[in-house]
Parts: structure tokens; C-alpha cells; sequence
């Protein structure tokens, strides 16, 4: 009795780990799904995680503290649009998964629901950001 209850266990709980898989038809169609197919090759994957958030700052100053060597305007100024194109990259990502995603990874990865203050306060900041460094 106790083999027939733990062989059962083991079934039960290897189904219910979901897997994703991917497969290509017969004419050249890429599928997924969580079942696997019977009569094609497939890859099982890994599914995505949550959107993460990032633990860095979120944008780059592009005012430096001077250095001992001398510069020329131009290529200071060449420097500062990288920086501004990058935190307009910045910015958008954030804008999309705060408009996208209900929950974050945090500084440290661990995953928490951010709630509707929250994900309203992130989106007004991106937009600003947004504005602030996209063209």
C-alpha cells in the first residue's frame, strides 16, 4: 500500500512541475507549449522569470567631477549624449514594466508585488525621466 501511495505522489508531483516546450512544424512554424509534442523533436526550456527591476541607479548623471587631464568640449559633449540616449533606454524599459508587470524583482532579487501607488508612482517618474532624456 505505502508503494502504490508514494509512486502516485511522484507522479502527482512530477506533473505539476509545468515545463515549456518548443518545437518547429512541419512547415517551419515555431510552437510552445507546456506539453511536449509525440511526434516531433523538441527543446524543453526554461520559462522567463519576472521582470527585473534594476538595483542600479536608475539614470547617470552627466555631469562628472572634472579630471586632472583636459578634455575638449566635444568629446565631453559626445559623452553626455551617450549618457542621455542610455537613460532614455532606461527609462522606457522601466515604463514598460511598470505598465507591463505587476510584480518586480528588488535590490537584493527577491520578487514582490508592487501595488497600484507603487506602479503609478514608477510610471509618472519614467515618463518624466522619458521626457527628460529622450529627444
Amino acid at each position: 500500500m505505502r508503494i502504490v501511495l508514494l509512486m502516485t505522489l511522484m507522479i502527482i508531483a512530477g506533473s505539476a512541475s509545468a515545463g515549456l516546450y518548443k518545437w518547429v512544424d512541419n512547415e517551419g512554424n515555431v510552437h510552445y507549449s507546456q506539453k511536449p509534442p509525440r511526434d516531433k523533436q523538441y527543446k524543453s526550456i526554461k520559462a522567463p522569470s519576472a521582470a527585473p527591476e534594476n538595483s542600479k541607479p536608475l539614470y547617470q548623471s552627466t555631469t562628472k567631477k572634472k579630471k586632472t587631464s583636459i578634455n575638449t568640449g566635444a568629446s565631453e559633449s559626445q559623452k553626455n549624449e551617450k549618457i542621455r540616449a542610455k537613460n532614455c533606454e532606461n527609462a522606457k524599459k522601466r515604463l514598460n514594466v511598470y505598465q507591463v508587470y505587476r510584480r518586480v524583482k528588488d535590490a537584493d532579487g527577491n520578487i514582490k508585488t508592487v501595488d497600484d501607488n507603487e506602479r503609478t508612482k514608477q510610471i509618472k517618474q519614467a515618463k518624466q525621466a522619458i521626457s527628460d532624456f529622450c529627444n
